[in-house]
């Protein structure tokens, strides 16, 4: 009792000091403990594997544990010694090593983690309690009232002590809580037996709770102890209890109920000595002044500017992605998911999940985790109902060390939540000073985009979510993403917010492999789905789709676009949006969330601080409403193919027209296949209950579908006759899509419902403005110098081989077929004798004769080359080896570009840029492309279209204008990079060219249109300004796809040269300048491995 005592005092004395500070105004916050010390007799039938989850009046038990007595003026000075170092008010404390979990406010968070670590402990070797210091007005919490439901149900080791002190704040609470009622008081709340004790009386709360701890030691099963007594002090130092408690009541409380008193009095009668207990009280306020000193002294902290821990580079840098593996099976994002939570199941033992039916046979409402409770079936558990109990029961987990993933069915539910993901989730680890860790992975479906869906089960939140500074806030809208970035969060062991949007659970076109374990995501970092330098799109979960279909309508125009996923949304990848944002100088953030104080205006602002030059910028969000239930009102309220289309058209000064979507054929109605739930994105037709010419009337069963929840029966929406039917048993269809087509009569003919976006057809043209937005230059405003370019020389293999020629073994292809596939009827290769080099150099000697000059005129050769005979010497240097016939006495800059089929416009440029720098130079381009050695006889898909042709091109700068036969404007330029698996040329005895003939057939389409878009709209004109489009000769589809997609004649010789590579645009030129019209535009656009891609302009002169 006497060390009791003590205890106690120096929890009364230190209150005493504190005020007189705050009176002082050295401090600022102060909060008494006095009249609530008999909490400290709890402590002696606790041992160190015991869990402390306080009430901020619980100053003397916090002694009595072994707090230090200077932590309590560390933090009444928000010192850097102070548990938070600064950042929490006074009474709220924390210290791991006794496992004083860290305080909370609103006080009654407490409850539901002292669960969570109760559930986490309770079979520990020790029988360990977890107690869970409550006042009485905090009692009338819903928190507090989760808690001890979740406590009885699970039967857990929690020992709720209500401290009553019949005040909340000025508030009385008598009769008012679940214990105090009107008709007397509860024996028993949930089922958990409620004791109650004198808390002015420290002697019969140290039995009360002896008896207690003893009993849920054996039983392991939750108690609440009502500890009455009397608050002694007003309830801060901002309070004056004198306002509502009259003099009177003060005066008995401080006479008749000061638990130190009383003790005081009871040691007196037990023969100890007055003098002793002066004594002791003397070396207590010694010991106090002491340590209040210290703390005076203590250093100040330094502030911090983020509320996260901090992470190793290995978690955040794009370097460090992991993706799946090519080819082999392929799962779903659902799959995905659920592959990722049984790996961490599998080899953490720490990792527990926890949500609304996620058990089998159920396995969450959307299958995310069915199998999973059967294989761990203690760590697979089913919640109440109750969104809160979900994550304040895994967040106690965490504090005691678990990994827990706490399932959210719906983000439409997360504002039940939200108290513990603002308050407690976010806060800990910035409140303790990192102490504490919560590494909780709150995993919540998401989105709409679904009919029936609004508004309940269609929302987001992400925005909310991320104004909370201590959480990360995922979306990932593929299944790879998904697989990586749930391996992030469980990395990062920071509190991450794991939003999947519902329907791409099901998505089959943005799988990935099975290997899950080995794939990983930085945190932080976008990805980049589309890369384009005239507009940007910024998007995320649902609307990637919608900006990958709209870069999509685009390029048909030649426009290109950059589409980001951004899929880590705090911390979001501010460096690829800003690069991106000031390439195209044109940026549209795409979010179903709404608009004001959305992520898209976070970003719009970062891009205006932070770019260093105009961007201009637009939202297509949901408006400031709900998302309607009404699927087509919904499409017209958030974000769609059509409105990003419409405001994309706006900023990139396009006119846009719609050809309306093909109406229904009357008198017929087709039956659509559908899902049974929204995030299925196809069904597997099992049986197929009609046939062909078959009457069917309203709800009759037409077949049976599986979907991912369940076998489901589809039944006819009309009365009418089965005229056709357009899938066969045990195939997958698309929902959406048509299963069969009923003849009805008119008059009954019902509208079908909407299920999908409807806008029709797109058709964009490019148009004059005033109000377009220029990209700003970035060189220097000045006229550049003309450079021109001469008549062009060509030497092609002497070797002229015919389709049938070609031998081609297996191929079982006719000559006509071949011109068919690629308008190749012969192409030339070297004969034995040529190669490279000498074709060179012959065709070099012929334009230097035709332009009437010599070697020693020239400033710089530029040689492109897929072909190059060594490494060094470069072909440049063997060309003018060859020019000088082996003397060494002239000498000028000479090198090699490779850049595949686009080397003639990066040569080009190089030239063109020289000359700006030497305006009286001259600059020889060369092309020397021998292919034909490096073909397989066996691979039809190259051996038909490689030829062997070297050409020869002089460049004028401006002193030398007059020489010239055109114009050139500097070509723009890209690539973009690519292993080698769709496109290769090896070196010489390497191997033989391989290429992926559909995918290169797809990109170089897209970026030479869009190179011809972007080079026009340099030069102030439209691509129907041209007189004459001269591509690289790569194939005749190809070209014949950039004919239909431009006015323009799209020139073609390919038929007599096949694809000769860099060589292939001077091949055209020679052909045409001869007959170049003065003031005629030319436009050059070339595509090449790498990948490689470029346009420019000529002009006649």
């Amino acid at each position: 009792m006497l060390r009791l005592y003590r205890v106690m005092l120096t929890a009364r004395r230190i209150d005493e000091l504190e005020e007189q500070m705050t009176h002082r105004g050295e401090a600022f916050f102060q909060l008494s403990g006095a009249g609530h010390e008999a909490t400290a007799a709890l402590v002696p039938h606790l041992h160190e594997d015991d869990w402390l989850h306080c009430h901020y009046r619980d100053r003397a038990l916090l002694i009595a544990r072994g707090l230090p007595v200077r932590t309590f003026f560390d933090n009444l000075l928000c010192k850097d010694h102070a548990p938070g170092r600064g950042r929490r008010m006074s009474p709220f404390m924390s210290d791991p090593s006794l496992k004083i979990l860290s305080m909370v406010t609103p006080t009654g968070n407490n409850a539901l983690q002292s669960v969570g670590v109760a559930a986490a402990v309770k079979d520990q070797p020790r029988n360990p309690i977890v107690y869970n210091g409550i006042g009485d007005g905090t009692t009338q919490q819903g928190e507090f009232l989760e808690a001890c439901a979740e406590a009885a149900r699970s039967k857990l080791p929690v020992l709720f002590v209500i401290q009553d002190n019949k005040w909340a704040i000025s508030t009385q609470t008598t009769q008012k809580t679940f214990y105090s009622l009107p008709e007397g008081r509860a024996t028993e709340f949930c089922g958990i037996p409620i004791h109650y004790a004198d808390g002015r009386d420290v002697i019969e709360a140290h039995e009360v709770f002896r008896e207690t701890v003893a009993g849920m030691r054996q039983d392991r099963k939750p108690r609440i102890i009502v500890l009455e007594l009397e608050r002694l002090a007003s309830h801060t130092n901002a309070d004056d209890q004198r306002i509502y408690r009259d003099e009177q009541d003060l005066a008995d409380a401080r006479a008749n109920s000061d638990p130190i008193t009383i003790l005081q009095q009871r040691l007196l009668a037990m023969d100890f000595d007055e003098a002793d207990l002066q004594v002791m009280d003397a070396q207590i306020r010694d010991q106090i002044e002491a340590a209040q000193n210290e703390a005076v002294d203590g250093p100040e902290p330094l502030a911090t500017k983020t509320a996260k821990q901090t992470l190793n580079v290995e978690l955040t840098h794009p370097s460090r992605q992991q993706t799946g593996a090519e080819g082999g099976p392929q799962i779903t994002m659902r799959e995905a998911l659920r592959n990722v939570l049984h790996h961490h199941l599998h080899t953490d033992q720490r990792v527990t999940l926890f949500g609304e039916d996620i058990e089998d046979p159920k396995g969450d409402v959307f299958g995310v985790t069915k199998g999973l409770s059967t294989e761990f079936p203690s760590r697979v558990r089913n919640a109440p109902l109750s969104e809160s109990t979900i994550i304040g029961t895994s967040i106690g987990r965490a504090l005691a060390g678990e990994r827990p993933v706490a399932f959210l069915q719906f983000a439409d539910f997360m504002p039940l939540a939200f108290n513990q993901i603002a308050s407690e989730l976010s806060t800990i680890h910035w409140r303790t000073d990192g102490q504490w860790k919560v590494p909780v992975i709150t995993m919540i479906a998401c989105g709409g985009y679904r009919p029936g869906l609004g508004p309940y089960h269609a929302q987001t939140f992400e925005s909310i979510l991320a104004h909370n500074p201590g959480v990360d806030v995922f979306m990932p809208s593929t299944a790879e993403d998904a697989v990586g970035l749930l391996n992030a969060a469980f990395m990062s062991e920071r509190p991450t917010m794991f939003l999947y949007p519902k329907t791409c659970l099901n998505d089959s076109q943005n799988t990935t492999s099975t290997d899950v374990a080995n794939q990983f995501v930085p945190i932080g970092t976008a990805r980049k789905v589309r890369a384009g330098r005239d507009v940007t799109f910024v998007c995320w979960g649902n609307t990637v789709r919608i900006c990958v279909e709209a870069a999509e309508a685009l390029e048909k125009a030649g426009i290109e676009a950059d589409v980001i996923d951004l899929r880590s949304l705090y911390p979001w990848d501010e460096k690829t949006v800003l690069a991106s944002a000031e390439q195209t100088a044109r940026l549209i953030v795409v979010h179903e969330d709404n608009r004001t104080c959305g992520l898209g205006a976070e970003i719009l602002a970062t891009v205006g601080e932070r770019a260093r030059l105009p961007v201009s910028m637009r939202r297509v969000t949901r408006p400031d409403t709900y998302v309607p239930c009404n699927f087509a009102n919904q499409i017209e309220v958030m974000p769609s193919f059509k409105s990003v289309l419409t405001t994309a058209a706006e900023l990139l000064n396009l006119d846009l027209s719609w050809i309306p979507p093909k109406e229904q054929e009357q008198g017929f109605h087709f039956v659509d296949a559908i899902g049974s739930g929204p995030s299925d994105e196809q069904v597997i037709v099992v049986e197929i209950n009609i046939q062909a010419g078959q009457a069917v009337q309203r709800g009759d069963i037409i077949a049976s579908l599986e979907a991912t929840k369940s076998v489901f029966e589809l039944t006819s929406p009309v009365d009418g006759t089965v005229t056709e039917i357009f899938a066969q048993e045990g195939t997958t269809v698309p929902v959406g899509q048509p299963l069969l087509k009923i003849q009805t009569e008119i008059a009954e003919t019902r509208i079908k419902p909407i299920t999908q976006e409807q806008s029709g057809t797109p058709v964009i043209k490019q148009r004059e403005s005033e109000t377009t937005l220029q990209v700003p230059s970035r060189t220097l405003d000045h006229r550049a110098f003309d450079v021109g370019i001469s008549s062009i020389a060509t030497v092609s293999g002497s070797r002229v081989i015919s389709n049938a020629d070609l031998n081609l073994v297996g191929a079982d292809m006719k000559t006509d077929d071949i011109i068919r596939l690629t308008g190749i009827e012969h192409r030339h290769w070297a004969a034995e004798g040529e190669d490279a080099v000498s074709m060179a150099v012959k065709s070099c000697w012929q334009v230097l004769e035709q332009e009437q000059l010599i070697i020693d005129d020239l400033d710089l050769v530029i040689c492109s080359t897929t072909s190059p005979q060594s490494v060094t010497p470069s072909m440049a240097c063997r060309v003018l080896n060859g020019l000088t016939r082996g003397k060494t006495d002239t000498m000028l800059q000479a090198y090699d570009i490779n850049a595949a089929c686009s080397g003639y416009l990066y040569a080009l440029q190089a030239g063109y840029d020289f000359l700006q720098s030497t305006p009286r130079g001259r600059v020889l381009v060369v092309t020397a492309e021998v292919l034909s050695p490096l073909l397989n006889p066996d691979d039809f898909d190259t051996a038909i279209l490689f030829g062997d042709a070297t050409t020869a091109t002089v460049l004028y700068g401006e002193s030398h204008f007059h020489q010239a036969k055109a114009r050139l404007h500097r070509p723009d330029l890209s690539a973009k990079g690519e292993d080698g698996s769709t496109l290769s040329v090896p070196f010489r005895h390497d191997g033989f060219i391989q290429m992926k003939g559909r995918r290169v057939f797809t990109e170089a389409v897209r970026s030479m249109i869009s190179s011809l878009t972007r080079v026009c709209q340099r030069q102030e004109m439209n691509v129907d300004d041209l007189n004459l489009i001269v591509p690289h000769q790569a194939n005749q589809r190809i070209i014949d796809a950039i004919q239909s997609r431009v006015e323009p004649q799209v020139f073609s010789n390919i038929r007599h040269h096949g694809n000769t590579s860099s060589s292939s645009i001077p091949l055209c030129l020679n052909e045409l300048l001869p007959h170049f019209e003065p003031g005629q535009q030319l436009g050059l656009c070339a595509f090449g491995g790498g990948f490689t891609f470029g346009a420019g302009i000529l002009e006649s002169v």
